[in-house]
Order: structure tokens, then sequence, then C-alpha cells
């Protein structure tokens, strides 16, 4: 088995993949066994044959059916199984026992299910979605923001998709010299802000010297989703691209900024702030939509959705009353790390 932290003390994952592709991170290095065992949430994702994914005593008769999925009642656990080509079969389970979440997915699940594609959705779709509410049952909310440090100050950067969060996260840190948290995702407990720092999306970024090949090959990446399987090198990981050292996994969250689209200015203020972050964070994080976390909670009240998006508000609401709050408008996405050094560091 293999061990992945993909948030320091709070979030792991145990597999036997030998890599790991998902919203909280492509990148993770391998960990030891401790590690793992020192996160409050922990996952096992054991990918196996179709034959083997369900246990010999399951029989669908006996369980609820819920479209393709099979459960009982007050019960933890659900199974997923549909007819696939050449009469395969696409298989999984999901299991949670508190704050361990158990995954047994068949191999042909895992290695045709790429996207979401009409109701089928990639195994990284359904563990993102299901560990963003298992966060929240935590007191954690995602989010779907690049962040810095520098001395007390912590900036959580918000925009929609496109505006230049990643590139003023790795600005900041690339030439000003200020420490790394997140480029894609944070989490937060309302005060504390903790770091994701194994995603990669400022690959698409690279101000490095790069081969025309891998320029054509980035940008189709960035575009077209079917290229995101396509792969020219391997990926780096933040340490690599900054140096070792650069970044800090929690520290007190004090600001928030909104990038947006505009002539040059900076306006402080939380009026719409919050409502604004809830639907950011309803673009990237889709658990009380997925079908998973939906038939979870239908054969298990205790996994509620409507609990966990109430809880997600409660968080959110803390984190601007804590914090204060700037709104930079630019038209220049590389101008905002200007802004932000000149003006709130």
């Amino acid at each position: 088995m293999n061990y992945y932290v993909y948030i320091q003390g709070i979030l792991g994952l145990k597999t036997n993949l030998n890599s790991f592709n998902w919203v909280y991170g492509s990148v993770a290095p391998k960990v030891d066994k401790s590690e793992y065992e020192n996160c409050k949430i922990k996952i096992i994702l054991d990918v196996r044959k179709s034959g083997s994914v369900f246990e010999n005593s399951f029989n669908k008769k006996d369980y609820d059916k819920y479209n393709y999925f099979y459960g009982y009642k007050n019960k933890n656990k659900i199974y997923y199984e549909r007819n696939f080509i050449f009469n395969s079969k696409l298989r999984y389970s999901i299991e949670v026992d508190k704050n361990e979440i158990k995954i047994i997915m068949s191999k042909s699940y895992v290695n045709y299910i790429k996207y979401k594609f009409m109701n089928l959705h990639s195994v990284g779709y359904i563990m993102s979605d299901l560990i963003s509410g298992i966060l929240l049952m935590n007191g954690y909310s995602t989010l779907h923001c690049s962040a810095v440090n520098f001395k007390k100050k912590s900036l959580a950067i918000f925009g929609p998709p496109g505006t230049g969060k990643t590139i003023t996260a790795i600005n900041l840190c690339r030439e000003k010299k200020i420490n790394f948290i997140a480029e894609d995702i944070a989490v937060t407990d309302g005060e504390n802000i903790f770091s994701v720092p194994w995603t990669s999306t400022f690959r698409y970024y690279n101000h490095e010297k790069e081969s025309l090949k891998d320029k054509v090959v980035n940008l189709l990446r960035k575009n077209i989703p079917l290229f995101q399987l396509v792969s020219i090198k391997k990926k780096k990981t933040i340490d690599e691209y900054l140096g070792k050292g650069c970044f800090v996994n929690e520290s007190k969250l004090t600001d928030i900024v909104i990038l947006a689209k505009g002539d040059n200015k900076i306006l402080k203020g939380k009026e719409g702030i919050l409502e604004n972050i809830i639907n950011l964070n309803k673009y990237e994080f889709n658990y009380h939509r997925s079908p998973s976390m939906l038939v979870m909670n239908y054969f298990n009240p205790d996994l509620s959705i409507d609990k966990m998006f109430e809880k997600e508000k409660e968080i959110l609401k803390k984190v601007v009353k804590n914090s204060n709050v700037y709104k930079i408008f630019e038209h220049d996405s590389f101008s905002y790390s200007d802004h932000i050094e000149d003006n709130l560091l």
C-alpha cells in the first residue's frame, strides 16, 4: 500500500495505486504510514478486479435499489454496479465509519471513467465530493482560492475561474519571496487557513523556458479536457517549483482578497463578499449534488447534505467576519500581485 497526505494532520490517503489525481492534489509525495495515521480523516482506496469488489455474501435482491446504487436504510455503506462493454461491470462500494472512508473500486471503473459523463463520475470526483462533505462535518470548509503568507498576515485570494488566482499567488511567492499556502485549494476552520500544497494548476503558468512541444501540449491540456490525459513529463511539485520550505502548513487567516476585472482600483468592505465566496465554492465543490453523496444521504440521514451546507455557510461567515476584505480591480492578471504587495503586505 502507498500513503499520501494532502493536508498535514487532517487528510490522508492509503491506496494500492502508485499515484492519484483529485481536487486535493495530483503530485503529493509518498509518506510513511505513521504520517498517514496521524491524519484526522483517513481514506482507503482499494482498486481490484471487478469480481472481488463486493463481498461474496452480497446479493442485490437483499438491498434497496436507488438507480445503479444499492444500500440499506440507516447503514453507512453503499454499492454501485453498472453494465459496461464486453459484459464487464463497473463497480464500487463506499463505507463511511466516522472519519475513516473506505472505497473499493473495480479497475475498469478507474481505468475508463476519467471525467464526469452523465451520471458517471471518476473516482477523483467521487472522492473530492465525499471528502469536502466529511471535512465540513469535522468543522473544516474547503476554499476555492489561492493563498499566501507574509509574516503575521495570511491572505486568501478568490476570484472566478480564469481571473488570475494562481498567477497572483505564484507571482507573489516566486518574485516577492512570500510564503506559499495554496494555488487552487485551501482549507479553513473559520480562523486558520491550512495549506493544500500538492495541486498543480500552476504548471499552466510556468515562466521557465519550455520547449515548443511543452507549450503546445500545456495549452491543449488547459483548454481541451481530453488532453489532460496526455503527459509529456512528470508534473512538478510546488517545492520543486519554488524551492524547499516554500510553504507554511497552517497560519491565522487575516485577509480576504477578491480579484475582479475592471479599471485599476482597490475597494475595502464586506458587502456581498460572503455570497461571492459561497458562489465560487459551489462552482468547484459538488457535494450537494453528487450522486454518491445524495445516495449516501438517502440511506443514512446522519450524512446530511443540508447540515453540511449550513456548516459551510457558518464557517465562511466566520471567515469574512474575522478578516479584512479587499476587492481589487485590474485588467491585467499579472498585475494583481503588485497591488497586493504595494497595498496589503
